[in-house]
């Protein structure tokens, strides 16, 4: 068989997901380094990640991985085509087939990749059920001719004015081009990815509760104060986080009765009318907790991939 490496596209910023993709967690791992270390078992080598937006996360992120990086320093200004063609030019000559994917297709099977590299042709592209997906492969010496390509439609438009045919490969796998390119998206793919059988990923869950005598303020209760102070109103409030207007007040006396000072101030009728507001007590035990929970979730992260960062397999 031969020999055959890989460009994997790492560099855009994500703007309609939210978050970087890459570092999402998938099967065992992250995005990028269970599409990674995929390829290695499937013996693809070399293996180049075209990096840019948060570049230096991702590199020490992969830095075991045995993969090469190559920065797209202009991402912000260049389309992905820019950023394959930075790959390409890194990987030429070192191989005699050069596969292309994007970071964010996670799903494809091993079985599908084994069968792309079974077929000896100019240019490989995979379609299931009549859509057009990922990798796209290509011999080595068409390398050069499609990063001369300067029109704006991409990989695919350097394909079609190369006059080169594409082998179209069926296959029995949705993950080709199942993307993540939003937070729904992401979710969607997860729950798939599921139900074929493929577990779900690993992600930490730490959950910060204070306590006096006992526990009495955890994400509830501070949800319950965060919604007062927006809305000015303890049954507001409750109505819009699906709680009793009964178990809110509990709540709140709950925290008072651990603390021994009131958190909410509740306003009778009148002239202005009725409501409720935090106190300055209330308002910095809120804030305070708003701020170590986000603390908190940064530094159980750093710890996740301490531990959990090369995946099971890795």
């Amino acid at each position: 068989m031969k020999k055959t490496g890989a460009v994997l596209v790492a560099a855009g910023l994500s703007s309609r997901m939210g978050d970087f993709k890459p570092m999402l967690p998938f099967g065992d791992s992250t995005i990028a380094l269970h599409i990674v270390m995929m390829l290695k078992r499937l013996e693809v080598s070399p293996l180049v990640v075209v990096t840019g937006y948060r570049a230096e996360e991702l590199e020490r992120h992969l830095s075991h991985a045995g993969v090469r990086f190559v920065r797209n320093e202009r991402y912000r200004e260049t389309q992905m085509f820019d950023s394959v063609r930075l790959g390409l030019k890194a990987i030429a000559g070192q191989c005699e087939r050069i596969m292309v994917m994007p970071m964010d297709t996670p799903a494809i099977m091993p079985r599908t990749i084994r069968q792309v590299l079974m077929i000896d042709a100019g240019i490989v592209r995979t379609v299931c059920k009549g859509e057009p997906g990922h990798p796209i492969m290509f011999q080595n010496e068409i390398a050069g001719q499609l990063c001369a390509y300067e029109g704006g439609r991409g990989l695919r438009g350097a394909i079609e004015e190369s006059g080169i045919s594409v082998t179209d490969l069926e296959v029995e796998d949705e993950g080709i081009y199942r993307d993540v390119d939003t937070k729904e998206e992401y979710q969607e793919l997860v729950e798939w990815n599921y139900r074929r059988g493929m577990g779900h990923p690993i992600s930490p869950l730490v959950q910060v509760r204070l306590r006096a005598g006992d526990v009495f303020f955890g994400p509830g209760t501070g949800q319950l104060l965060h919604m007062i102070r927006q809305t000015g109103s303890i049954q507001e409030a409750c109505l819009r986080i699906g709680l009793s207007y009964s178990k809110g007040t509990r709540m709140i006396k709950e925290v008072e009765r651990q603390l021994g000072i009131p958190v909410v101030n509740r306003r009778t009728g009148g002239m202005g009318g009725g409501g409720s507001s935090l106190t300055e007590e209330g308002t910095r035990l809120l804030e305070g907790y708003e701020q170590m929970v986000a603390e908190v979730s940064r530094s159980t992260e750093v710890i996740f991939r301490k531990y959990f960062g090369k995946g099971l397999y890795g």
